[in-house]
């Protein structure tokens, strides 16, 4: 084995890697793709081991490839860090870290999060991503992100999990709205409701089977739309939190949804366990746990 000797060929395994495909690689990189596929080859002949299994569309990762995807994405984090510290190195807190969150959390947490936390740590490059949970947590298990903030990130072996605080969803209207005699309309994001949540709460199924329905596929579009007085919104309390502090939303209280809201869920934050040790992480979760709590 003579790895060190092929290192240059580090970015071009991790873009494949990423990727699941040597054409996007080499569009990605901007180097043909025989000349990608020629360099692959050669860094597996360096190992000794196949990195890559070839598939009718693209590329999976070995279990050996999985080992070094892993340590190329510590490296390459560790390397523009270095760099930073570099440039600053009385500062403890100088580096860089890309995070992920979820759409609604993103609207009502990071701006005012990430006015205080850049402020106290200049130094620190924050790239802030945002997506579905599920688009999200994928997106750290590829390596494109460093850290996630998501609602009910999933068990995974690579991963390590911290649960942050726990949430439901409420009915909400906006201040002035006037409920119509015949019920007002519901507004909710149907994948937040899942058949076997329904069929447990027997009060969300009626009230929902009951009232003219607006589903979306965005909390964000929710919470505009009960702001203009379409109808109710069910939001988390998180989401509704700012709006009710200002007047601007009410809770609907009703009979048919437990006073301790409905479908509740964990907010977690995760990241790879390559990164167990980085101390802009840690200071990270840390911020973010006081902010929260």
């Amino acid at each position: 084995m003579n790895l060190k000797d092929h290192l240059e060929k580090l970015p071009y395994f991790y873009e494949v890697a990423k990727l699941g495909s040597m054409k996007k690689a080499s569009e990605a990189i901007f180097i043909t793709q025989p000349s990608l596929t020629k360099s692959i080859k050669s860094l597996e002949e360096s190992i000794g081991k196949e990195l890559f299994i070839r598939l009718p569309r693209g590329v999976a990762l070995t279990k050996e490839g999985e080992l070094l995807f892993e340590f190329c994405h510590e490296l390459f984090h560790s390397v523009s860090n270095i760099e930073r510290r570099l440039l600053h190195p009385l500062d403890p807190h100088a580096g860089e870290i890309r995070v992920g969150t979820y759409d609604s959390i993103a609207a009502y947490f990071w701006p005012g999060f990430l006015k205080v936390f850049l402020k106290k740590y200049p130094r620190i490059n924050l790239e802030l991503t945002t997506g579905r949970s599920e688009d999200i947590q994928k997106k750290l298990e590829q390596g494109e992100l460093d850290a996630i903030l998501i609602v009910a990130p999933r068990a995974s072996k690579d991963l390590i999990l911290k649960p942050i605080m726990q949430d439901s969803f409420f009915l909400y209207e906006a201040s002035k709205f006037k409920e119509p005699e015949e019920g007002a309309p519901i507004i909710y994001m149907p994948s937040a409701f899942t058949g076997k949540l329904l069929q447990e709460d027997q009060g969300l199924a009626q009230l929902l089977s009951e009232r003219k329905l607006y589903k979306t596929s965005s909390l964000e579009t929710v919470k505009e739309l009960a702001l203009g007085g379409i109808g109710q919104g069910l939001l988390p309390s998180n989401v509704a939190a700012p709006l009710l502090a200002k007047k601007r939303f009410k809770k609907v209280k009703t009979k048919k949804l437990s006073s301790n809201g409905v479908a509740p869920h964990e907010i977690g934050f995760a990241y790879h366990r390559t990164g167990e040790h980085s101390s802009l992480i840690q200071l990270l979760e840390s911020e973010i746990k006081q902010s929260l709590n």
